[in-house]
Parts: structure tokens; sequence; C-alpha cells
């Protein structure tokens, strides 16, 4: 759904004031568990670029309801039936959205339109660890740290998503990570929704010391299996400067408003978290 006023506004500005225009993609929406298109609307308005809010089926229901795989295959076709005349889009994925996000770049972006600059925000990318969940959505990215192995053997979505275990398509989920110009991750300090809430900064817990000292340690980006074996580009893109983490301390509900992204002002950035967003979507 493309977003307003302020939006063409920014682009007329570029060139009321002389600038030379730069290609601008479109971007894509994607909402969370427990939500709807309609939600990303006021985070729609503060986007730089034309702006297309994706609704996963029916919106809340589908969201907890299918399968993520299946809500990955809604999500391709939406982008394919919107005929975008643009050579690459952006895509910006709320909590479980980014992982959408992620599976599209990664099963479907080579054969429908690719990525430019991917962001997500407050995405459980390494998994959470919850017990006692009965949702189609959150048993594909639950990850008990306990039982590894049962979650590699069983689990048919985020373990096949971060390349955890051989499969044939993981050399094109690489690529399609490795293609990307910008991978944009915002994570909260303070979330109160992702469990361990460093899922959503690229790390999660030590499995060594979870199977073997019954101990829940975060284990640090770069010393993971992810990063040390590159097993999905993260390493590539964050050595080449490509990968680019993002703090803000947010409730997890509120990344998607104003009050988090636009009210605080992150001094090491010199910059908000809109600014900083809007900068790397052209």
């Amino acid at each position: 759904m493309f977003r307003g006023i302020s939006q063409i506004l920014i682009v007329l500005s570029a060139f009321v004031c002389g600038n030379t225009f730069s290609q601008t993609y479109p971007t894509i929406l994607i909402h969370g568990i427990l939500s709807n298109s309609q939600q990303l609307d006021i985070l729609s308005d503060y986007i730089s670029t034309p702006t297309y809010s994706i609704e996963i089926g029916d919106g809340a229901i589908s969201s907890i309801t299918k399968s993520m795989n299946k809500q990955c295959n809604i999500l391709s076709e939406k982008i394919s039936n919107l005929n975008l005349n643009s050579d690459m889009i952006n895509m910006i994925g709320v909590s479980q959205g980014g992982l959408l996000a992620r599976c599209y770049i990664e099963k479907y972006s080579d054969h429908i339109i690719p990525v430019n600059t991917l962001v997500t925000l407050g995405t459980p990318h390494m998994g959470i660890y919850l017990s006692g969940i009965n949702a189609l959505s959150i048993n594909d990215y639950t990850k008990d740290p306990f039982r590894y192995q049962n979650y590699l053997t069983t689990n048919t979505f985020l373990s096949l998503l971060n390349n955890e275990r051989p499969h044939p398509e993981s050399e094109q989920y690489k690529q399609g990570m490795i293609s990307l110009k910008y991978f944009v991750v915002v994570w909260s300090n303070i979330d109160d929704v992702i469990i361990p809430l460093e899922s959503s900064c690229l790390e999660y817990y030590d499995i060594l010391k979870a199977e073997n000292d019954d101990e829940l340690v975060i284990q640090p980006f770069k010393s993971s299996d992810t990063y040390i074996h590159d097993l999905v580009g993260l390493k590539t893109l964050y050595t080449t400067e490509r990968l680019h983490l993002y703090e803000v301390e947010c409730e997890h509900s509120k990344l998607k408003l104003p009050v988090c992204f636009n009210n605080i002002y992150n001094s090491t950035y010199n910059q908000t978290l809109i600014d900083r967003i809007n900068s790397y979507l052209n």
C-alpha cells in the first residue's frame, strides 16, 4: 500500500534542492505475529521511499496459525503480484516479519525480484526458547538449547534458513543473503518478548554449555558457528561492512512506533533510528 504525501515531499525536496536523483527502490513492509499490515501505516509514513505493506493471509490470525514456510510462500506471491516497475526492492520486517523477509530473500528473490536492503526490527534471527507453545508459526523458530539435535532433526524452517544443517538449497540461501547491499539489524536491549533478547542481534545460547554443563550462556556472535563457518553469509556481510547492528532501548511492541524510531536520539550515530534506516534504503 503506497503511503503518502510525506514520501512525495521527501523525494521532491531532493529535486528542488538541485540534488541528482539516485535509484530509489520501493520498500516492502512485513508485519509481525498477531498483527496486520494496517499496524505498519505509521511506520510507512516515515519511510523515504514508496512503501507497500504486505498482509500475510488473514493478518493476525494467519500470522500465528499458518506455518512460516506457508507464510513465506504467501509473501512471495504477493510481491510477485505487485508487478513493480523496479529492478530491486527494499524490505523492512517487524519481529516475525523479519524472518519472513529473510525467507523471501533466501528462497524466492533470485527469481522474483532481488532485494537491495533488508532492515529487521526486533526479529528473533537465531530462534526463541519457549516451552509449552502450540502455534505453527512460533514452533517454526523455537529452538531448545538443551535438545538441539532434536531441533535440527525436526525443524523445517529456521534450521534451514540459518543453514544449521545441510540441505539441497543451502548455497542458494547463503548467496541470497550475500547479495544484499545492506543488512540492518535493529534490536532492543530491553526487549520484553524475545527470549533470549540477543537473538534479535544474531546471538543465541551456547549449545555446548547447555548440553554439557546445563547452563544458559549467551554466545557472542563472532564465536558462533554461524559466524565462524559463515553458514548463511553473515560473516561475509560483516567483513565487507554491509551488516550493521543498531541497538535501541525500546519495548518490543514499540519498535514500529514513533516513540521509539523517531523520538529516541542516538548519539553514537548522531541521528534517530528512522533517519538511520532511511539512509540505507537508496
